[in-house]
């Protein structure tokens, strides 16, 4: 199961008692799922849809508790690409409930759709954190941190869209932001401390968890990995210069024999050919007495210099 069911499901189990946090919750679903259809006679008839049967039966518990509303679910089979069955919920002359819900205003020539957040509903921190929870059941979808750090909610108006970004970052600092997609617009957050943040003010509070045990392996597989990157290319750049520093020592002693080096030097180009693949540490740790890397790295410079000026003056021979 994915990781945006895993929520909705945790999500629409949550029950809450006041009537304001019921509205805030179903405005949300409705303001992002429903789709309003004319009955004619400046009716307005609602249709909700999704894929998640808990999601279908709690919209059906919210309008029978706040409206005594028995609203027609109907399930259908969604023959593309293989896809789950789809659940729809149908109310008829809904306008009433649509007011009540902010998503319509009566205006003197009539209804008309409200494309502003419903301030009426979201007075309360309770109310504001369900009606977030609501456009995350109605709307959003969140990826496996495995693959990585996603979370956006489908909103369908840019005005609307804007308001929703400025609404969650100046009450939770979620950091989100929107883009448009098709002809959606999305409202997303890709820091994965945020999504964490998104999922605890919305109540997934197990889904939560288990993200961040996911998220929390993920980073320790991932700072393993740049530890042997970074010991690998280390040994790399260790050896590479070792093959460098062996080539300049058999050359010395090629043409010119060790001994003509000073007895400091003979001792390191020894260690440095008895042991090719010693850091320049370990190399100081061999010597006797012991040495710093930093006087390792001189002497082995020094044999370089030489073996450098005896190619020199052999190539004007």
């Amino acid at each position: 199961m994915s990781f945006s069911s895993k929520a909705k499901n945790e999500l629409a189990l949550i029950r809450t008692e006041g009537k304001c946090c019921n509205r805030a919750e179903l405005s949300g679903i409705v303001r992002v799922s429903g789709v309003l259809e004319f009955g004619g006679r400046n009716r307005m008839d609602l249709r909700i849809t999704t894929e998640n049967p808990a999601v279908a039966r709690l919209v059906f518990i919210l309008f029978k508790k706040i409206y005594k509303q028995h609203s027609e679910l109907i399930m259908k089979e969604n023959r593309n690409l293989n896809k789950h069955h789809s659940y729809e919920i149908y109310i008829e002359n809904a306008n009433a409930i649509l007011t009540d819900l902010d998503i319509l205003r009566l205006t003197e020539d009539g209804y008309e759709l409200n494309d502003d957040l419903p301030e009426s509903l979201l007075k309360k921190q309770c109310c504001k954190k369900a009606y977030l929870r609501g456009i995350y059941l109605g709307g959003g979808s969140l990826s496996a941190p495995e693959k990585s750090y996603h979370l956006e909610l489908i909103t369908h108006n840019q005005q609307f869209a804007e308001q929703l970004v400025g609404f969650m970052n100046s009450n939770y600092d979620l950091g989100s932001k929107s883009t448009i997609r098709k002809k959606n617009y999305i409202v997303y957050i890709k820091e994965s401390e945020k999504i964490v943040d998104f999922l605890n003010v919305i109540g997934a509070h197990q889904t939560l968890l288990e993200y961040e045990n996911v998220r929390i392996i993920k980073q320790m597989r991932n700072n393993v990995n740049r530890v042997v990157n970074c010991e690998t290319a280390n040994l790399t750049k260790t050896i590479d210069a070792s093959y460098v520093q062996i080539n300049a020592i058999k050359a010395i002693d090629d043409y010119e024999g060790l001994e003509s080096l000073p007895e400091r030097l003979q001792d390191i180009a020894y260690l440095r050919l008895e042991n090719p693949d010693a850091s320049l540490k370990e190399l100081g740790e061999m010597a006797s007495p012991p040495i710093g890397k930093s006087g390792v790295n001189h002497r082995l410079k020094k044999i370089m210099e030489i073996a450098e000026n005896i190619q020199r003056r052999r190539g004007s021979l």
